[in-house]
């Protein structure tokens, strides 16, 4: 993927990656991926330009592609689709606060699919403000989350190793101005979060245990190269998701899970638990929800009697394909899980879709999802506890 990526990052197209294809397995995904591709709205020829107003400068910029960068607020690129995404890094380049508003304006240059040669502009109008208690109230944790994820995956990208004492140091200094510029006076030793960022040392540790992050021999090559330039255009909304996994308890069902809350065709979900391996039963299903995929984890304890009265399957080789061919006389538990399914694959309807796959117990899909419980231990990475505890010291050491 390494060498078969270029044409597509330098050219505006997308990567589908499926590895050891199934047709039973990945025949869904690869149908819903190739259709996306095909029907999805995109233009060409596109050159694209934020401007701000004064006070402001563009210092950098994080995408899948691989554009022809003419300066750090310009690029030119061979397609653009709606999936696309771009993120901008602004800086102040003089003091501003006299001001009451800041403007930014993007303009794309494009050639529709009739041969047409058009121009689009959005303006925004933002609110200035001098109180650094303003900025950390109003902070949205994902778009943060976001630029720091695609600021590792480029210094991932670049060669350089030391991302993980980058997102460490973005992490500590956020909370040391807060400390010290908006919080009240507090113990030493307490740790002050601002409630906007209190899942900023969460959504950083877990970036650092990451599966494309990682070293050794645990993520194939190939694996890692996709899984860092899906990162580059990772949309702010499949961020929380993709950082911080959730997990539903699918057996067994509360009683309104998975059943129709009366508005549309919409439908109760579980309630979620923590991601962490210690709070997965032995004898249980859960349904593990990253964003972009779907995997239903069998747990190795599960009574024999459960996959006959939900699955109405003999062995769990079986599951699979009860899911993915669902029969008309399927038991009350197996419909009330797939529409568990359904509802989360529709409130992301206008995102890629989500692909679903069965995870068995000893198989080595099973490792690799458990290694993704990012309040754990991961290899040389520290559980989220012992991380805050680390997070809490560093920013005790600054104000010392």
């Amino acid at each position: 993927m390494a060498s078969l990526s270029i044409l597509p990052r330098r050219t505006g197209g997308d990567i589908c990656y499926i590895p050891g294809f199934d047709p039973a397995r990945d025949g869904e995904r690869l149908h819903y991926d190739v259709s996306r591709l095909v029907i999805q709205r995109c233009v060409y020829s596109c050159v694209l330009k934020l401007r701000c107003s004064k006070g402001l400068q563009v210092e950098g910029m994080y995408g899948t592609w691989e554009p022809e960068v003419i300066d750090p607020s310009t690029f030119q690129v061979s397609r653009l689709s709606v999936d696309a995404t771009v993120n901008f890094l602004l800086t102040h380049a003089e003091r501003i606060e006299e001001r009451k508003h800041a403007y930014m304006q993007i303009a794309c240059l494009y050639t529709n699919r009739q041969g047409h040669r058009l121009i689009r502009i959005h303006t925004l109008q933002l609110p200035l403000t001098s109180s650094l208690s303003n900025v950390f109230r109003y902070t949205e944790i994902d778009a943060v989350t976001n630029m720091l994820l695609k600021q590792a995956v480029s210094t991932v990208l670049s060669g350089n190793g030391d991302f993980r004492d980058k997102l460490v140091t973005s992490c500590v200094n956020m909370l040391h101005a807060y400390r010290s510029n908006c919080a009240s006076i507090t113990s030493a030793g307490q740790l002050i979060l601002p409630e906007s960022l209190k899942l900023l040392p969460l959504y950083v540790g877990s970036i650092r245990k990451m599966a494309a992050f990682r070293s050794g021999s645990d993520i194939r090559a190939d694996d890692r190269v996709t899984a860092l330039i899906h990162m580059l255009g990772l949309p702010i909304a499949l961020t929380g998701p993709l950082v911080y996994p959730r997990i539903f308890p699918l057996w067994p069902l509360t009683d309104m899970a998975g059943m129709p809350t009366g508005m549309d065709d919409n439908t109760h979900l579980p309630a979620t638990i923590a991601c962490s391996a210690d709070k997965l039963g032995a004898d249980r299903i859960y349904l593990v929800d990253n964003g972009t995929s779907l995997r239903l984890c069998i747990r190795p304890e599960l009574p024999f009697e459960v996959l006959q009265t939900v699955f109405q399957v003999d062995s769990l080789a079986d599951v699979a394909l009860a899911l993915a061919k669902p029969t008309a006389t399927a038991s009350s538990e197996m419909q009330r899980v797939l529409a568990i399914i359904q509802q989360i694959r529709r409130e992301r309807l206008r995102l890629p879709w989500q692909s679903l796959t069965v995870v068995l117990p000893g198989m080595p899909d099973e490792s690799r999802l458990l290694a993704a419980a990012c309040e754990d231990s991961v290899g040389s990475e520290t559980s989220y506890v012992d991380f805050l505890c680390h997070i809490h010291k560093l920013v005790q050491n600054i104000q010392e």
